[in-house]
């Protein structure tokens, strides 16, 4: 447990916890573990896990119980930060209850995939499955910030196509008070917290470019109202990634916005991935740049949320029988990690 208020003290138990994380090598033998709950006895040795979506359950709840550790040895805006990016688990779980309602999935088919998320309280968890529609989801919902959101987002889009614009609406609105959440940060904290943020800002509009014109062809007007600021020269820079004739010419577009240069990449769905694998680089080198201070904060915790999407990826690809060296070919790599 950590007990001090002494950043530099964190910061050097946090140091210490990156050493732990599962990627590399580590990543990669367990991805040759050959199923689930071998996969769960690993990770989580002595306790019983119910398949894939309960060990997707088991790493959300940790997350959010580490982030809450850490919030207490922080100041206020430090905090409030990192508090934010434990509501990450929050937000997954609205936007999983949305899609059982909006798809007419069985209640108990929904409420397999929702996580528990006991330490963040009543109100995000299976209980968002007992909701028929999106009125009732609201009602179970708490007071207080998603729930603003998801009325918002309801209000303004109906038909087909709701639950794509929904669901990016509440994205979009969560990426806005996360950056609304870097003010309080101060000097050079703020920008390594900031540069993250923008990343992830970078990997949101990159994707519902992609998605949105090349996998649901909608028009320009309805993916603008889904921008989220932050980058320098973003918004001219994304209108002119939704003029984008496919794919390759999309990636040259977002080159230094959410994407690293590189080949032509013809697949949109590969484009997701690149944009992440940037996001754990950065977080690695501010890890290293911001060696003590709240800089080694944000990039932990970065580096904690790539930990889980990997892990995630490994469960469900061991589930669906995927050959190891297939599966970790697929996972976000470490700095200097090459997959061959």
């Amino acid at each position: 447990m950590l007990a001090l208020k002494d950043l530099d003290h964190l910061a050097a138990r946090l140091h210490g916890r990156r050493s732990r994380l599962s990627d590399g090598a580590r990543l990669r033998a367990l991805c040759g573990l050959g199923s689930v709950p071998v996969l769960s006895k690993t990770l989580f040795p002595g306790e019983d896990i119910d398949g894939a979506a309960g060990l997707q359950a088991r790493l959300a709840e940790g997350f959010i119980l580490e982030a809450r550790e850490i919030s207490a040895c922080l100041d206020e805006a430090g905090a409030r930060f990192v508090e934010w990016q434990a509501a990450r688990f929050q937000l997954e779980n609205l936007k999983a209850a949305l899609r059982g309602i909006l798809s007419g999935a069985a209640p108990e088919d929904t409420r397999r995939l929702l996580a528990s998320l006991r330490a963040a309280g009543e109100g995000y968890g299976p209980e968002l499955a007992s909701a028929r529609d999106t009125e009732a989801l609201l009602a179970v919902l708490p007071e207080g910030f998603f729930r603003r959101s998801l009325a918002a987002a309801c209000a303004s889009f109906h038909g087909s196509a709701a639950l794509f614009f929904i669901e990016a609406a509440l994205d979009r609105d969560y990426l806005k008070e996360m950056y609304g959440r870097t003010r309080g940060l101060g000097g050079s904290d703020r920008a390594f917290a900031a540069a993250l943020c923008a990343q992830e800002t970078g990997v949101f509009n990159l994707m519902l470019a992609a998605r949105g014109k090349f996998f649901y062809g909608f028009e320009n007007r309805a993916l603008l109202e889904l921008y989220v600021p932050g980058q320098a020269a973003g918004l001219r820079r994304f209108k002119n990634m939704l003029e984008a004739a496919d794919a390759g010419q999309l990636r040259s577009m977002a080159a230094g916005l959410a994407l690293d240069p590189g080949p032509m990449e013809r697949d949109p769905s590969v484009l997701e991935a690149l944009a992440w694998r940037r996001y754990a680089r950065l977080a690695n080198r501010a890890l290293r740049r911001g060696h003590m201070g709240f800089a080694a904060v944000a990039a932990y915790l970065a580096l904690r949320r790539v930990e889980i999407a990997n892990l995630i990826t490994v469960a469900e690809g061991l589930r669906l029988g995927v050959e190891g060296v297939s599966l970790f070919s697929r996972l976000i790599p470490r700095i200097g990690e090459a997959y061959v």
